[in-house]
């Protein structure tokens, strides 16, 4: 069921643990639905792949897209809506659902919760560039934004890919995850402004999987290799960092990508 919130102020996080540690994916209610077959868009936030669902908030919408066989389209949305989007899957094949949203603040109390974040995204080199650069040891200012993207596979028609659609950080699969025999993993390459970026961990979810989340780091030219033999929902999640410039009101600028689809 469709629930309205009222939005009347954005959310400023103090991490007092690893609260900004969260993933941001898109959870449809359906991953294989039948052609024509309306679907709620569901978003949500947590970690290890539970989360509480979240609100379209269109502040902070910096794109909302689906792409198909027939073209590139735009949810209907409402400000508040949770599910974000009912959307009606009209072109057999794989389509891809995104969203961007727009940086937000979030303040570390203290150096070792900074740390500590900087520690499970694989990041933890940065927490000597951050002291050497003179940046606070107390109130550690960072601006973040999410970018993620579903795969969903619409009727039994085979055919459709993945592709960039041009966020700042994105996740793409460069096979169809709905077609990959078991025995073949998915090969996937995470883009920076468009470019690969290596060198950058990236974190496995299978929802049945005790041994989730899987860790790689990305290669030289920005790909991982996904074993996905196993069946169920793969959340692909990664984070990319870089200082902050003046007019960021921050100290680092977190970008986080997420990609989910489904196993048979």
């Amino acid at each position: 069921m469709r629930r309205l919130f009222r939005l009347v102020s954005a959310v400023v996080f103090t991490c007092a643990g690893q609260a900004a540690a969260h993933e941001f994916w898109i959870d449809p209610v359906k991953f294989t639905p039948a052609l024509n077959e309306t679907v709620p868009l569901v978003i949500r936030i947590g970690s290890d792949f539970k989360g509480d669902t979240y609100p379209y908030v269109r502040a902070l919408d910096r794109g909302f897209g689906v792409v198909d066989a027939k073209g590139a389209h735009k949810p209907k949305t409402l400000d508040g809506d949770d599910p974000a989007a009912d959307y009606k899957f009209t072109a057999p094949g794989l389509a891809v659902v995104w969203h961007q949203r727009a940086p937000e603040p979030v303040v570390f109390a203290t150096m070792a919760r900074f740390e500590e974040n900087l520690i499970e995204e694989g990041h933890e080199a940065l927490a000597a560039q951050h002291r050497a650069a003179g940046k606070p040891l107390t109130s550690i200012r960072e601006n973040f934004s999410r970018h993620a993207k579903a795969l969903i596979q619409v009727g039994t028609a085979k055919g459709g890919a993945d592709r960039a659609v041009g966020m700042a950080l994105e996740l793409v699969a460069e096979a169809n995850p709905y077609e990959v025999t078991n025995d073949k993993p998915l090969p996937v390459r995470l883009l920076h402004q468009g470019k690969p970026l290596g060198n950058t961990l990236v974190k496995i979810f299978n929802r049945d999987d005790p041994a989730s989340p899987r860790r790689v780091r990305t290669d030289g030219e920005g790909r991982v290799a996904v074993n996905i033999s196993r069946s169920g929902e793969y959340l692909i999640a990664a984070v990319h960092m870089l200082p902050a410039a003046a007019s960021d009101k921050a100290d680092w600028i977190s970008l986080w990508a997420s990609l989910t689809f489904a196993r048979p």
